[in-house]
């Protein structure tokens, strides 16, 4: 597998931080079981500052993943976007679909406003 991940919950706020790449669905079938857990909140913060690379399938999750959040009554925002990632998702024009911030806590905040 070529990535890891940590699930926190900070300010009520679930955020997860990836590191490594997200190249295939079996990256991503242990995350999907785990943010399933109804004990998480809808509110969610993806944190990518160690995410290397990333394709189709990763691009897929996160437009799943910001739906479902949704139809929770929750919301999904990026952070710490980067070098390859951040070039693919200005393409795949994902910067118009999410709101992305520089940093955790920026991203923390939008869900204060």
């Amino acid at each position: 597998m070529s990535l890891d991940y940590k699930i926190s919950t900070v300010d009520a706020v679930t955020v997860v931080s990836f590191k490594g790449k997200i190249i295939s669905d079996a990256d991503i079938q242990n995350l999907l079981t785990d943010l399933d857990d109804s004990k998480l909140s809808a509110n969610r913060v993806f944190d990518f500052s160690e995410l290397t690379h990333i394709n189709s399938s990763g691009i897929n999750f996160i437009i799943k993943s910001l739906t479902k959040t949704r139809i929770n009554g929750g919301d999904l925002v990026l952070c710490s976007v980067g070098g390859t990632v951040k070039t693919l998702f200005e393409m795949a024009k994902i910067d118009d679909i999410f709101s992305i911030y520089e940093t955790v806590s920026d991203a923390i905040n939008h869900y204060k406003n």
